[in-house]
């Protein structure tokens, strides 16, 4: 046939024979592929509902309503001890037998004991602690402690007695209070000179009353000069609080002067320009070629030594 010829209608009735022969046999093959998952869904249904009898039958059989008898509990976990967080402190200052540093360095030791109660559960963690933070002579002490065991390592308040028996001499009792009287202001400022004096202080057993006598004793001369224009205080902060203030305004006045000095009298008088007395028509020999000073005059040579 030549192609340029059109297609006879057999050729395309063919044609669209075979279209359809093809378009057939993959319908089939599809439904055999459903037919394949139907029967084996069958089967699973078939499985679960065989199960689900067997099941039935178990659960409704006499034997079944008897209940087992409970397992034991299981065994308690014992509780984990809870980690708390304590704060980090540095170690106090060694300590070399120095009677007026004995109390603060008990103190010190006395704060980190509190803040870390669980590092120094026992007295037999405080006492160590606090013989490896002894040095010089105190340290000789406190080894030959703990080497025989004295009643004094049994507990930090047993130590702690003992030091202060021992190194603690002079911080308080009489001594304290003779130092106490003795303090001075010197050339110190009133604010460090009250620092000092509150600290001994708090050493004796005075009263108010002779604590403010006391300070008001101690200050500088300057500074009684100053309370001589008020009224005493009645009590030692009082007194305290004033002198400070009057002590920082006389040392700003100081400091005003230095830097803004004033000038001399002498000075001051050289320059007054000179004054010419009025001559008289019939002078004195020997008053010739000379003028009479001023009283003013006369005042400034003699301030200036001249």
């Amino acid at each position: 046939m030549d192609p340029a010829e059109p297609p006879s209608p057999r050729d395309r009735f063919e044609r669209i024979e075979g279209v359809l022969m093809l378009r057939e046999q993959r319908l089939e093959e599809a439904a055999a592929h459903a037919r394949q998952a139907a029967e084996a869904q069958a089967r699973a249904i078939t499985a679960l509902t065989a199960q689900l009898q067997q099941l039935t039958s178990t659960l409704s059989s006499p034997e079944a309503t008897v209940s087992a008898p409970a397992p034991p509990p299981p065994a308690p976990v014992p509780a984990l001890p809870r980690m708390i967080s304590e704060p980090r402190l540095g170690a106090p200052e060694r300590y070399n037998g120095d009677p007026k540093l004995c109390r603060p360095f008990l103190t010190s030791c006395s704060l980190l004991f509190s803040l870390q109660p669980h590092t120094f559960a026992t007295e037999g963690a405080k006492v160590p602690y606090v013989i490896s933070n002894l040095t010089g002579r105190a340290l000789l002490w406190g080894t030959a402690e703990w080497e025989r065991q004295t009643p004094a390592c049994a507990s930090f308040q047993a130590f702690t007695e003992e030091l202060r028996k021992v190194f603690g001499l002079g911080a308080t009792g009489p001594d304290g209070t003779s130092e106490l009287l003795s303090i001075r202001q010197g050339n110190q400022s009133v604010a460090d000179y009250s620092i000092d004096f509150r600290t001994k202080a708090r050493q004796s057993n005075w009263n108010l009353a002779a604590l403010r006598d006391a300070f008001l004793h101690g200050l500088a001369e300057y500074i009684k000069d100053e309370l001589v224009s008020y009224p005493l205080p009645a009590t030692l902060d009082e007194l305290i609080e004033l002198s400070t203030r009057l002590d920082l305004r006389v040392r700003a006045r100081r400091r005003e002067r230095r830097q803004n000095p004033a000038p001399s009298t002498a000075a001051h008088c050289l320059d007054f320009p000179p004054a010419s007395a009025p001559v008289s028509a019939d002078p004195e020999p020997m008053q010739l070629g000379r003028t009479r000073l001023t009283p003013e005059e006369r005042q400034c040579r003699q301030m200036g030594n001249l």
